[in-house]
């Protein structure tokens, strides 16, 4: 019984020397902070005055995109964007609309912000065929996924011709196109 138990003992320290081994041939895992002198490059979407894809320091926040970009649109819902939050090279900052200021839009090339009324529905319409998915999300019963529906069948398929085309992707009924109609355009 003595040599039962020696035998459990040696088996059980054989399998911590083994585990302890296989840690330390680990590499340690290292968090360098961003350098200032090196560039990231990220693309600015969304609500910006001049989207497109810029060339930032290394330690940049979402606020230097933000001036890159020529600044947040008129529309821009800002509280759902935090300016301080440090970027990384190939991230995407989309700056979300605000629905409340969805009809309301920057004259480009403005010495000072000047808006102006949309459409007389008081909003753009959508044009379908040019909308990320993070703009095709802010139309009422489009999530995440049926977005990226959207622009995966526009992808697969060309343009679409016709509003009433988009009922043709999967999870998007002739009801829901009704339901949008006046917020959309191809």
């Amino acid at each position: 019984m003595a040599g039962t138990a020696i035998a459990a003992l040696a088996i059980a320290l054989g399998v911590l020397s083994i585990g302890w081994l296989d840690d330390r041939a680990k590499p340690a895992i290292v968090i360098e902070d961003p350098r200032p002198n090196a560039a990231i490059v990220v693309s600015v979407e969304g609500a910006v005055a001049t989207p497109g894809v810029y060339r930032l320091a290394g330690d940049a926040r979402v606020q230097d995109a933000l001036t890159a970009a020529g600044g947040a649109a008129a529309n821009a819902d800002l509280a759902r964007v935090n300016p301080a939050a440090r970027l990384h090279d190939e991230e995407r900052l989309v700056v979300p609309l605000n629905e409340a200021a969805r009809g309301v839009t920057a004259i480009p090339g403005a010495t000072m912000t000047v808006t102006v009324a949309a459409e007389p529905a008081g909003q753009t319409p959508i044009n379908i065929n040019t909308a990320g998915a993070d703009l095709l999300e802010t139309l009422p019963g489009i999530g995440p996924a049926l977005a990226e529906a959207i622009v995966a069948y526009r992808d697969a398929n060309g343009p679409f011709q016709t509003v009433d085309e988009l009922a043709e992707v999967k999870g998007i009924s002739l009801k829901m196109v009704d339901e949008m109609r006046s917020l959309i355009t191809v």
